[in-house]
């Protein structure tokens, strides 16, 4: 597989800068109307360049939190590094907050002790379709549509 761009050393800010310098106007970045890495702003855009796309997204997230593959706004998933060997662990568990998510980690691998063996990172879940901060405002339209019937083809 070809990757033209890329063997021109063309990365997005380059392709900004030609397009630019054409006199043309900067598309904005393509992705699915639903794309799980939509930030806030996109999302917004989206309300109001194309509301029947927004109203979908709403929909298939809704879908989601109400299906069976939803595990809830308070999973949380633990990366772990071991600081002498480089071993690292995924740890994922139920917890309130990123704090109690390192903490059960420590618990679980035995890593309660300063200095700890581990450095960690706590991510809390995505909640569907965008990351929380993204999607968080969008909230009571998804619960709108949870006393809806979703049509199926």
């Amino acid at each position: 597989m070809s990757y033209p761009l890329r063997d021109y050393k063309f990365n997005r800010k380059r392709c900004g800068e030609v397009i630019a310098a054409a006199g043309l106007p900067i598309p904005p970045k393509s992705a699915c109307f639903f794309c799980p890495a939509m930030r806030q702003i996109e999302i917004q855009r989206l309300a109001v360049v194309d509301p029947d796309l927004y109203r979908l997204a709403i929909e298939l997230e809704a879908l989601y939190r109400g299906g069976q593959h939803f595990r809830g706004d308070d999973f949380w998933t633990v990366k772990a590094k071991h600081k002498e060997t480089g071993e690292t662990e995924t740890h994922e568990c139920f917890v309130a907050d990123a704090d109690a998510a390192r903490a059960d980690f420590r618990l679980r691998y035995d890593d309660t002790a300063k200095p700890y063996k581990y450095k960690l990172r706590a991510y809390p879940a995505v909640p569907g379709l965008g990351r929380s901060f993204a999607w968080k405002d969008v909230l009571v339209q998804i619960e709108q549509f949870n006393h809806v019937a979703v049509r199926r083809p």
